[in-house]
């Protein structure tokens, strides 16, 4: 009690040390919030990515997203690579069209578009480090379901509004929702489970060029081989072009798991050195480093900021207990007089100044867990959290701030226990 009625004594000087500890405070716990959001998923991804072998067309840009095809003979050869458990070939597209006068679809890159996410029922593959998602509500599409069965991600239901037994359109195309997956706070949250069959036929009438291939193939399937001879060799090489498009050719990537045992990144290697002509092979290993290096930049950016911040409520807190000790010098002396001793003195005040801070941080940590959930409720008609309120790191918040006064009042507080008692006395 003793403590806080010292505090009290400069009641304006105490509130300004107080507030400046809270600003601090405010911005770790904002900004921190924030690197906690974007480290979860930035973790799910990394596990997504070095759980398999991620294999891409040539010329595809992993970055940017743009794609071509592989075809199935391919991804067959693929498979039997010594050390390959299997392969499942892929389709991914944005669940809605474009819209020419909002190409961000009012996202501003806060959050990841809703994105067709194909799985094929005749393949075993199985990501190593996410074989499997939980559900929240019914079940997760898989080789007993019907084609167009879809699974969605939680973020896909809270922004299109979808529930489990909605029959709802993508594309044209209409889709029986059976399952809504468990937040992950990563991927998944924004993906559309389907099967890879309609997959490719939305995949297809989105493309200009394969949805004419398309046309072409349908249109020449029943032109027999005598036929065919009797054609111009112009026309000849046209439709034996178009006879040769397969739906089962349009996978946009792959994925490649390994069986027990093995090196993946020797199996990189060697799918890498047999197949670098025709696709782009993905290093587990290589991608989890990026991911790592993108991780570590964006984690100083944000706690860079809010460290000084925090930096400034630090100099408060020095400041506060220096002008506090010159005013109370001859009090210090009277207490050395009557037989305190220098450590109980420099606990005292050291006390004092972690009794400033926690109070600041309590203060700064509490309007800081505010507004995140203010911004997080506003976000989430949009499915868009941007921060993310771990109680650990909560109560670390505070605990960090009881530390950073402790540490700011230390030397303060060492300074008052090594005053002369008639050097004390006389002052003032």
């Amino acid at each position: 009690m003793e403590i806080f009625r010292n505090i009290w004594r400069r009641k304006f000087r105490a509130l300004l040390t107080i507030t400046g500890i809270a600003v601090g405070i405010f911005a770790f716990t904002v900004m921190g919030s924030m690197a906690l959001k974007l480290n979860k998923m930035i973790d799910g991804g990394k596990r997504y990515i070095t759980g398999q072998i991620t294999i891409s067309p040539k010329g595809s840009d992993f970055m940017s997203g743009t794609s071509g095809t592989m075809p199935v003979d391919l991804l067959d050869k693929i498979a039997k690579v010594d050390g390959v458990e299997a392969v499942e070939g892929s389709v991914s597209l944005a669940v809605d069209e474009p819209n020419p006068d909002d190409p961000t679809g009012g996202s501003m890159g806060i959050s990841q578009p809703a994105t067709i996410y194909s799985m094929d029922p005749n393949s075993n593959f199985k990501n190593k480090n996410w074989a499997t998602l939980d559900m929240d509500k019914g079940v997760a599409i898989d080789k007993n379901s019907a084609e167009n069965d879809i699974s969605i991600g939680s973020t896909v239901a809270l922004d299109k509004k979808w529930k489990v037994g909605d029959t709802v359109k993508i594309r044209g195309r209409e889709f029986h929702v059976v399952g809504i997956l468990t937040k992950t706070m990563t991927g998944p949250d924004s993906y559309v489970f389907m099967n890879i069959k309609p997959a490719r036929e939305l995949y297809v009438d989105s493309n200009p060029f394969l949805k004419s291939l398309k046309t072409q193939a349908d249109s020449v399937a029943n032109i027999s081989d005598a036929e065919l001879s009797k054609l111009s060799p112009e026309a000849r090489a046209q439709i034996v072009q178009s006879k040769s498009f397969r739906m089962e050719d349009i996978s946009t990537s792959a994925s490649v798991s390994w069986k027990d045992g093995v090196d993946p990144d020797q199996l990189f290697n060697t799918i890498k050195d047999k197949y670098k002509n025709e696709v782009l092979v993905l290093s587990p290993k290589k991608m989890g480093e990026q991911i790592d290096k993108a991780s570590t930049t964006m984690n100083a950016i944000i706690l860079g900021s809010a460290l000084l911040a925090l930096i400034v409520g630090l100099f408060s807190v020095v400041n506060t207990m220096i002008m506090s000790i010159s005013e109370r010098t001859k009090e210090i002396g009277i207490k050395k007089a009557i037989g305190a001793s220098g450590s109980s003195i420099a606990i005292e005040y050291t006390l004092e100044a972690g009794a400033l801070s926690i109070i600041g941080g309590i203060l700064g940590m509490s309007l800081g867990a505010l507004t995140a959930l203010l911004i997080n409720s506003k976000m989430a008609e949009k499915g868009a959290e941007i921060f993310l309120l771990d109680p650990s790191f909560l109560i670390g918040v505070v605990f960090f701030s009881f530390v950073v006064g402790i540490v700011a009042g230390f030397f303060p507080a060492l300074r008052a226990a090594r005053l002369k008692v008639v050097q004390a006395i006389r002052e003032l």
